[in-house]
């Protein structure tokens, strides 16, 4: 039985990314780690291709389930637990429950994806080329980094320090020899539908930039 995320489906973009994805050697399961992975938007899609998923989020509710209040009301939760138990996914996934800038994974993967975390309010503390190292850091020679990026184009994303405008990504990753970076896009703002948390259709403007590490940062 396949499950449904509360976040929606993810961008065909996501798919292209696993599709990218190889292994360190043909002997070995791809890894994968999932940063701010809320219910499993994309944290399913790849366990159901037998990649191993690290899966981290500080939102105790969209990993374990409960309930949540927004304006359109109670929304119940399952939750990524469940829906791993559901489609029998359990063995391929590990579960954090905590910030993956504050507690990181301690190791490797094929690849590391992230969606909008960087930017989030949560995250205002961190510097933000501090905290795209550390996700970075956790991509093993040869593996890929994917990261969407939120730009400022609502106002509540306007003037924070880790949101800034699509030129600060390009110098990023001019300034590190260790990526080899195969696209870096900002995108014009887009139509996104409604869903827990925005339960009304609303715009973002995104970024999203996919780079290989080429080399052991030193």
């Amino acid at each position: 039985m396949k499950t449904a995320s509360l976040w929606g489906a993810p961008p065909k973009r996501f798919y292209h990314f696993l599709r990218r994805l190889t292994p360190a050697s043909p002997d070995e399961t791809l890894t994968l780690a999932v940063l701010g992975c809320a219910d499993g938007k994309f944290v399913l899609p790849a366990a159901r291709r037998g990649i191993k998923v690290w899966a981290a989020d500080i939102d105790e509710i969209t990993l374990f389930g409960g309930y949540k209040e927004d304006s359109s009301g109670r929304v119940h939760v399952p939750g990524l637990a469940a829906r791993l138990k559901t489609e029998g996914l359990e063995d391929l996934v590990d579960i954090h429950h905590g910030s993956f800038v504050d507690e990181p994974p301690g190791r490797q993967f094929d690849g590391v994806f992230t969606s909008g975390a960087l930017q989030y309010s949560n995250n205002t503390g961190h510097d933000l080329a501090d905290m795209v190292d550390l996700v970075g850091g956790c991509v093993r020679v040869g593996g890929l980094l994917y990261v969407d990026y939120m730009l400022p184009y609502e106002d509540k994303y306007k003037g924070r320090p880790n949101c800034p405008e699509a030129g600060w990504w390009k110098e990023y990753f001019r300034s590190r020899p260790e990526w080899d970076v195969h696209y870096n896009r900002a995108m014009p703002p887009t139509l996104d539908r409604a869903h827990l948390d925005y339960p009304v259709d609303h715009y973002h403007q995104w970024g999203h930039v996919l780079a290989e590490r080429r080399l052991d940062r030193g």
